[in-house]
Formats: structure tokens, C-alpha cells, sequence
């Protein structure tokens, strides 16, 4: 966190141990990493804000709200002791493992800010660097990382903030939505710290299968990446651009099945016949994004790539639980030629590259799962490359701790890494929320064609 920053107050660093574990827990104190785990060892952490408007003054927020959080933090952690443990490399392990001992917790700085609530919860674009003092960071050294630190963030008489840093080698998005609704569930219902069975986490590895020998080929990767034998486990510093804007984009449902019309009748205009897939939400949103991004970057490259991430529970063989706690995303690079997305037929290009390559995914989920990790060393500072992050599917809108829905939720670390982010919407209504990041003078051009594609969509449609 920025202490320095004059609209920010530090009131507390606290610690929040798991209480006493229950007889019937499943939770593991010591936790191997799987080869889904290892790709994103030194990968900087996931950071996301939830917003809650909360119009009380400061007294309420530190008497009342503050010990309930901290309170249910510590019955949540019972069932997720590796969140309150450490990344570590015993001299002796061929691989890095998730510790727990006994007196490990989580970090958890309270802090008070005198920042605007209301513009930060926006979605209009905002300075990112406004958000910094909101965030935890995990303090990596070579040896040992901490796995998730918070951070609360009082806005007396308008609301508070929740932050996490969680460390992406141990937990992806679908573990990390785990916990906060956990979390969440917990603090709603008070003394009650039982979890239902969609948020009790499955911790078993022996479940991943690895034939292939993938995860040899990521600790290869690792360990030669400024190595020889390098076992670092310290986070990359990636430092973003100055003056980038974070901001929040729409589309409903509305929106969505028109522009999945145009895309079907641009298909058969162009090849007479339809392809073999339906276009789904993920393409048809993460293709109108992508071609927004890249007409407003007006970028000279003659390919531009586009890295997705696949959860992988329930299309490995045999299937696994939708629980299971850890990593189990596997990644897609899907390569297209730079002026066809330009053209006047650029969102049907896109989504059917999109769609093609999850269709793909019908042959073997991980199908040249081996290469990834060279594939994204190797691709990582390239200048047409763009990422898709997170899910619809986590539903953080419905992290409820008793006092309703997030004003906001806001994927802070694709300041760094440039990816754009995919959220449920907070109505609920089927809406697709899209989270982006831009330098401060490409956001006009964003915004103006973002809009006027879904007027042009909408035409085009009848």
C-alpha cells in the first residue's frame, strides 16, 4: 500500500490466524503445486476491489463492520488453511509446495481514505494509480511468498473497499471466487462458519493426471528463465505505462444477441454457409472488446494474438469436481491477421477465430499444453498481444457480507498486465461487464467506438 498518499490514513496491519481447525475439515496444510500451478509461478499477483456503499460514519465502519470481517475471515480460513500459509521451495522438493504451520495468517491493513467513493465505484475511466492505496501487495522474496493479503478501506459516511492480492501459482480465478463468497456467506450469517457444499473446497491432487509430463516442461521453463537452476520464487515487477485509465464498459444481453445476428449473417455473406458453432457470449464479447482495443491502438503489427484462458474442470478426463481449490486453467493463443479485424467485418472474424479455438478444445483440452510456458515467455512483450481476463462465471456480484450487493468490483492488476477482464453485471440481467485498460489519450477513441459499433450493430441488424 502507498502510505505516502495524502488521501489515505494506515489505522492498522493486522493479522488474522484460521481459527482452531473443525474434526471434519478438509483443509491440507501442506499443498503441492500441480503443473496448472507452476505456469504462473512468478506471474504478478491477481488484485481486485469490491466496493460497498455503506453511508455510515467512521465509528460504525471500525466498531461494528470491522470485527464481523475479521471475525468470519478467521472461521473462513479454517477451510482454506493454504490461503493463510506461504509459497515456498524446500531445498530438498523438486517442485514448489503451499505450507501451512501452525501461527501462519493473513495480512489484513485497515486503512481510511478520504478519496472520493463515488467516482472510484464508477465506470467512467480513472487514473489507475487512484486505486493503488486501496490494494495489498505480497511481499515475495526469493524463498517464500505469502499466498493472499487484504485490505479494507474505510470511506466514512459513503462506504468501504475490500482488496485481495493472491498469489496466481496457487489459486486461479474460480478458487479465488470460492473464498470471497465464503467469506461473504460466512459474515451473513453470523456465528454459523458451515460452509455448503459449492463452497467447500476439494483439495486432493492426486486428481490431475499428467501423462505428459507438462509439469516437468514448466519447472524446465522456470528454472532456465534467467537461470541456470534459477528457483526463485520472486513475483515479476512488472511496472505499468504512466497515466493509464481504468474503465468499466456494458454489454446487455440485448446487445449481445444482436451482435450475434450480424455475426451469423456476416458468416454466410462471407463463406455461404454457417460455421459449425454457435458464437457464445464469451466470443461474441471478447471479439467486439478485442476489435474496439485494436482499431483504437490503430496498431501497425501485421498479426495480433489474443491469449484466453479455459477452466479445465470439467472438460478433463475423467471430469473434476468444480471445487477443486488450486489452478486448473490451461491457455489458448489464437494468432488473426491485423486488417481483417480492422475491416467492416472484423467482430465475425474475431469471434469465429475465437470459436474455433474453444472448439478445439473438443480434441483435448491439453492438446500442446507442454508449449505454453514458452509460448508466453516468448510472446509476452510483443506489441499485438492482448489477453482476456477472469469470468461471468465467478459471479462477484453476488459477494453479499450483509450488506447487499458490491457497489463495484474491479479487476485492478490489468493495469499491469493489459489484459481486458469479463464480469457479471451488477442488475443481474444477463449483462456482460468489461473491464479496460487504456493510456489516457486513447480513451475517447475507445469509448466513441465502442458505442457507436453497438449503434452500427443494432442497424445492421434488420
Amino acid at each position: 500500500m502507498a502510505q505516502s498518499d495524502p488521501v489515505v490514513k494506515l489505522l492498522d496491519v493486522c493479522r488474522v490466524a484460521p481459527m482452531p481447525r473443525i474434526p471434519d475439515s478438509t483443509a491440507q496444510t501442506t499443498l503441492p503445486l500441480t503443473f496448472f500451478d507452476v505456469l504462473w509461478l512468478r506471474f504478478p499477483p491477481n488484485q481486485r476491489l469490491f466496493f460497498y456503499e455503506f453511508p455510515y460514519p467512521e465509528t460504525t465502519l471500525t466498531n461494528t463492520i470491522l470485527p464481523k470481517l475479521k471475525h468470519s475471515l478467521s472461521a473462513t480460513l479454517q477451510h482454506y488453511l493454504p490461503l493463510a500459509g506461504n509459497l515456498t521451495w524446500p531445498p530438498d522438493s523438486g517442485k514448489p509446495i503451499v505450507q501451512y504451520n501452525e501461527g501462519d495468517a493473513v495480512s489484513l491493513t485497515v486503512a481510511e481514505s478520504e478519496a472520493n467513493y463515488h467516482h472510484l465505484s464508477g465506470s467512467i475511466f480513472r487514473e489507475a494509480e487512484k486505486f493503488h492505496h486501496l490494494l495489498p501487495s505480497l511481499p515475495a522474496s526469493k524463498t517464500t511468498v505469502p499466498v493472499l493479503a487484504l485490505q479494507v478501506t474505510l470511506f466514512p459516511d459513503a462506504g468501504l473497499s475490500i482488496g485481495y492480492a493472491a498469489h496466481h501459482a496457487v489459486l486461479d480465478g474460480k478458487s479465488i471466487s470460492m473464498f470471497m463468497h465464503s467469506w461473504a456467506s460466512i459474515c451473513r450469517h453470523g456465528d454459523d462458519s458451515t460452509l455448503t457444499t459449492e463452497l467447500t473446497p476439494f483439495y486432493d491432487r492426486a486428481i490431475i493426471n499428467d501423462p505428459s509430463d507438462i509439469e516437468k516442461a514448466y519447472l524446465d521453463g522456470w528454472l532456465a528463465h534467467n537461470g541456470p537452476n534459477n528457483r526463485s520464487l520472486e513475483i515479476w515487477d512488472v511496472k505499468a505505462p504512466p497515466d493509464m485509465m481504468l474503465g468499466t464498459f456494458q454489454l446487455t444481453q440485448a446487445n449481445i444477441e444482436s451482435i450475434k445476428k450480424w455475426v451469423e449473417a456476416k458468416w454466410q455473406e462471407k463463406h455461404t454457409e454457417k460455421p459449425a458453432f454457435h458464437p457464445s457470449t464469451f466470443a461474441i464479447t471478447g471479439a467486439y472488446t478485442w476489435v474496439c482495443l485494436i482499431k483504437t491502438r490503430r496498431l501497425a503489427t501485421q498479426k495480433v494474438q489474443l491469449v484466453i484462458s479455459v477452466d479445465c474442470r470439467a472438460r478433463l478426463e475423467p471430469p473434476i469436481p468444480s471445487t477443486y481449490f488450486g489452478n486448473c486453467i490451461t491457455g489458448r493463443i489464437i494468432v488473426a491477421e491485423t486488417h481483417k479485424l480492422m475491416e467492416d467485418y472484423g467482430v465475425a472474424q474475431a469471434a469465429r477465430e475465437i470459436g474455433e479455438a474453444i472448439r478445439g478444445l473438443d480434441d483435448g483440452v491439453l492438446n500442446g499444453a507442454e508449449e505454453m510456458i514458452s509460448c508466453l515467455l516468448s510472446v509476452l512483450k510483443e506489441e499485438g498481444l492482448f489477453s482476456l481476463a477472469a469470468s461471468p462465471r465467478f459471479e462477484f456480484y453476488n459477494t453479499d457480507f450483509a450488506w447487499g450487493r458490491p457497489t463495484k468490483v474491479e479487476l485492478v492488476s490489468i493495469e499491469r498486465s493489459g489484459a481486458f477482464s469479463l464480469s457479471d453485471s451488477r442488475d443481474g440481467n444477463g449483462g456482460i461487464e468489461i473491464g479496460v485498460v487504456l493510456k489516457k489519450h486513447e480513451t475517447e477513441a475507445f469509448a466513441s467506438l465502442f458505442a457507436s459499433g453497438l449503434e452500427y450493430h443494432q442497424v445492421r441488424e434488420h
